[in-house]
């Protein structure tokens, strides 16, 4: 498949014109309360691996072939630059689970890794392409200094995004369940019922605390500086606000922009979200229409001057501790965009296709914000890759082989 296309785009559609009746999940069926939702048997080997130094350790999860990749920080921009270990992630060893996106404890300690339970080509269920699982996903909460599985809570299919507070006691995890919309769509059900779930998970029990109904197929979530409001990015064409501190957490929905879709057919596909640390600004990266898209927090609308068109689409950011500038890695080309947030101008870029980038995905920065820290998916099939990038200076210094499609990359801070 050409990386010009969101890898389940071709799975979406064929699910649109109709599929087997037998494998949809049951409309509006919902697991009865009180049932234990942790795993029965968890997998729980762990590793020989030495725990983090106080340098830190870098994660990256490489959701086709179920492992997590381990590169310690302290390497980055040395020639020991490579991988330390490729650990094994997920609740059966033999089946392709899908790891999705990690959290990590603010104390260093514990690890968090979402289970989507998607495998390509496995159709709508119980695996299929990343979006159309229909089995149940899981959160599991991993031991940073073994990497052994500690505990695991049952959530809904397709879990996307995974966050945890300042504090390390509380997880908010979303749904990325495309198949629900194809599935609402062939039975000609409203949008509504397309809407999937937040979960909120207390960290230190591994359980739900609540379930709460935000938007369709809900992926990128990120906290207010305060953690009582939540922002989602709906592939719906929307941002989903959540007001945490209130008792039922009512959800406001705002669309990107003027002429938006829904979510049978969006015209942006809203997928990964950066906020200021600064402004509290969410600058919301769109697929469809490639752009970032500016929400004031203050006036819960958008502010479509200040959208900025990039050349491919755009994905996950990271700002700097001052606000100052904006990292937009983009995919087509593969690169990283430095953005003025203030003006919106791409001050430069910095080309990553030539160092062996290929479908761009996130980038998080060094505690000094002097490494950016760039992992790519790859085509999906062969390895993808981690760079390290000299901010100042504009070029890879490091390259790190990792393993099939990685879709995230984190920092696991060390211990003393």
């Amino acid at each position: 498949m050409s990386h010009r296309t969101p890898w389940w785009m071709p799975a979406l559609a064929l699910l649109m014109a109709g599929c087997d009746e037998s494998s949809a999940r049951v409309a509006g069926v919902t697991p009865p309360e009180g049932l234990d939702y942790a795993h029965e048997e968890p997998w729980r080997e762990g590793t020989f691996i030495p725990p983090p130094g106080p340098g830190g350790r870098i994660l990256v999860t490489n959701s086709l072939d179920d492992t997590l990749s381990l590169v310690e920080l302290a390497t980055v921009g040395t020639p020991d630059f490579r991988e330390l270990a490729r650990v094994p992630v997920g609740l059966n060893p033999v089946e392709l689970e899908g790891p999705h996106h990690t959290a990590v404890s603010p104390a260093g300690d514990f690890y968090y890794v979402g289970i989507s339970n998607y495998v390509p080509g496995g159709g709508s269920g119980p695996h299929g392409a990343h979006g159309t699982g229909a089995d149940d996903g899981y959160c599991l909460k991993l031991d940073a200094r073994d990497n052994r599985l500690v505990g695991s809570v049952r959530v809904n299919p397709n879990p996307g995004d995974v966050i945890i507070t300042a504090d390390g006691n509380t997880l908010y995890q979303t749904h990325f369940d495309t198949l629900k919309i194809a599935e609402m769509a062939r039975q000609g059900r409203p949008e509504s019922d397309m809407n999937a779930n937040l979960a909120i998970i207390d960290a230190r029990t591994m359980t739900r605390k609540a379930m709460v109904e935000v938007c369709p197929a809900p992926h990128a979530v990120r906290l207010s500086a305060d953690e009582r409001t939540a922002y989602i990015a709906c592939w719906s064409d929307e941002v989903a606000i959540v007001d945490l501190a209130e008792a039922d957490t009512p959800v406001t929905r705002v669309k990107v922009a003027a002429g938006s879709g829904g979510a049978v057919a969006p015209r942006h596909q809203p997928y990964a979200l950066t906020q200021s640390p600064t402004t509290g600004e969410v600058w919301v990266s769109s697929m469809a229409s490639r752009q970032v898209q500016v929400l004031n927090p203050q006036t819960r609308a958008m502010v479509p001057e200040r959208a900025v068109p990039m050349r491919g689409p755009p994905m996950f950011g990271a700002f700097t501790a001052d606000g100052r500038t904006l990292y937009m890695p983009y995919q087509l080309v593969d690169a990283l965009a430095v953005i003025d947030p203030e003006t919106g101008t791409v001050l430069r870029e910095v080309q990553l296709a030539d160092a062996g980038c290929l479908n761009v995905h996130q980038v998080t920065l060094t505690p000094d914000e002097r490494i950016g820290l760039v992992v790519c998916e790859g085509d999906h099939v062969g390895p993808g890759t981690l760079h390290a990038v000299d901010l100042e200076e504009g070029t890879v210094v490091g390259t790190v082989e990792v393993g099939i499609f990685p879709d995230s990359v984190s920092i696991l801070w060390g211990q003393p």
